[in-house]
């Protein structure tokens, strides 16, 4: 059975929620009746000649999914404006009404093309109501905060739905006062990039992310059931070590779960 088939045929109970890895930072959350699709990158748009044509960039593995065959989404997250997070192909492919959420910094660096009824713009500070779901926002340092004009840019999202708490770093570096804004929640899966940030990537005009050791020390001070690293099978010329950061999570803490997922796994909270 194709991904996409699995995605919208398993069913789900009333108290069930699945989560489907599609590959970087893209994510399917499922519930009964409601289809969430999280920084989806289901095309080659970043290598294409047609699309940003970066031959550098090419992915690792085709798309999991067809966009086009996709019938049930109910709304799209985008954390920021970086193509393989904010795809214009993915999202004008998908032929469903979806509400886009995502910062107004980010919708307007992007070519995606939608109607502002099906657009909500994200602030962080503000808890919003997505059917059973509570959103909310925080800053993410991408490297900066905000943009140009003093707006959201780059964000991760909190994810709460019954007593599920999830939490998705859209890409970033540690910043002061993260720590102070997140240590109060409790979560049960941390999903977060692992690429780094090096000098020869940032002369090929690509923007980093915390290092592997870096999210490890972060974490070890949080209450986090299972971390998820991301963010570093796709692209060869920018990718991390999930063995490295299971290694750097268990010198600071040894019962800590991390779980591995490959493109099309999935998990159920």
């Amino acid at each position: 059975m194709s991904l996409i088939k699995e995605i919208e045929s398993t069913i789900v109970s009333e108290n069930q929620l699945i989560i489907y890895f599609i590959g970087q930072s893209g994510y399917v959350i499922k519930i009964k009746d409601f289809i969430i699709y999280i920084d989806p990158y289901l095309t080659d748009y970043i290598e294409n000649s047609a699309g940003l044509n970066e031959k550098h960039m090419r992915r690792n593995y085709p798309s999991p999914i067809d966009p086009e065959l996709i019938i049930k989404c109910d709304a799209i997250i985008c954390t920021h404006a970086h193509v393989d997070h904010m795809d214009p192909w993915t999202l004008s492919k998908i032929k469903t009404d979806f509400q886009l959420y995502t910062s107004i910094g980010a919708f307007e660096k992007s070519d995606v093309k939608i109607s502002r009824s099906r657009l909500t713009f994200l602030y962080p500070g503000t808890t919003y109501n997505l059917e059973s779901f509570k959103l909310t926002p925080y800053p993410a340092a991408h490297y900066e905060l905000a943009d140009e004009k003093g707006r959201p840019d780059c964000l991760s999202i909190h994810i709460q739905w019954q007593d599920k708490s999830l939490f998705f770093w859209g890409d970033g570096i540690g910043y002061e006062k993260q720590y102070d804004l997140l240590s109060p929640v409790k979560f049960d899966y941390f999903f977060a990039p692992i690429n780094g940030r090096d000098a020869k990537r940032e002369k090929m005009g690509i923007i980093g992310n915390i290092k592997e050791y870096e999210l490890a020390e972060f974490c070890s001070k949080l209450s986090i059931n299972h971390i998820i690293p991301n963010h570093y099978d796709m692209f060869k010329n920018n990718t991390g070590s999930a063995p490295l950061f299971q290694k750097e999570v268990k010198r600071r803490c040894k019962g800590q779960s991390v779980l591995i997922l490959n493109c099309g796994d999935k998990v159920e909270a």
